[in-house]
């Protein structure tokens, strides 16, 4: 598994965990907000 299938599945989890609240996930995974959209967008999630 690459670093970014690892990343993409981190977000993923992430974002299952706090029931889609971008914010929370973001947080949890020591992210900023812009960060988190830059990734999300990049992962196309």
């Amino acid at each position: 598994m690459s670093l970014e299938d690892m990343e993409r599945f981190l977000i993923k989890k992430a974002l299952a965990r706090h029931d889609g609240n971008a914010m929370q996930a973001a947080e949890a995974l020591g992210l900023s907000r812009s960060a988190f959209y830059r990734r999300l967008e990049k992962y196309g999630l």
